[in-house]
């Protein structure tokens, strides 16, 4: 079995799945905004990811994501609400997005587990 890679922080830890510590392209689908937003993933679980943003977002708001996969030619979409809301140091990315997924397709799930039992083999 893979050695769970789990980044420890001083706060108490919540999360209970370990996390793929990756840079992934994840676009926010929504009809709202008139143009494709960009993010970069920090990290991703079974349950959420972790996202660095380019402009800050509330706590509580529902986001519609589109997760690309080096593996996968399409993304897997996935709904979530944002949980938590830190800053970052990047000036491209100032805002670090906690996303606790709430509403997946089981095609997608099993795309994200596949993806994390590879991302976990393979380090």
């Amino acid at each position: 079995m893979p050695e769970k890679h789990i980044k420890k922080t001083k706060t108490n830890e919540r999360r209970k799945d370990a996390r793929a510590i990756e840079a992934l392209t994840v676009v926010r689908c929504s009809s709202k905004v008139l143009f494709e937003s960009n993010f970069l993933s920090r990290d991703i679980s079974e349950d959420g990811i972790c996202l660095l943003a380019p402009y800050k977002m509330e706590i509580g708001e529902v986001v519609k994501l589109g997760i690309y996969f080096p593996e996968q030619k399409n993304p897997v979409i996935a709904w979530g609400t944002i949980m938590r809301r830190n800053e970052s140091n990047s000036v491209d990315f100032p805002f670090m997005l906690g996303i606790q997924f709430t509403q997946i397709d089981k095609s997608d799930y099993e795309q994200i587990c596949k993806h994390l039992r590879y991302f976990f083999l393979k380090t």
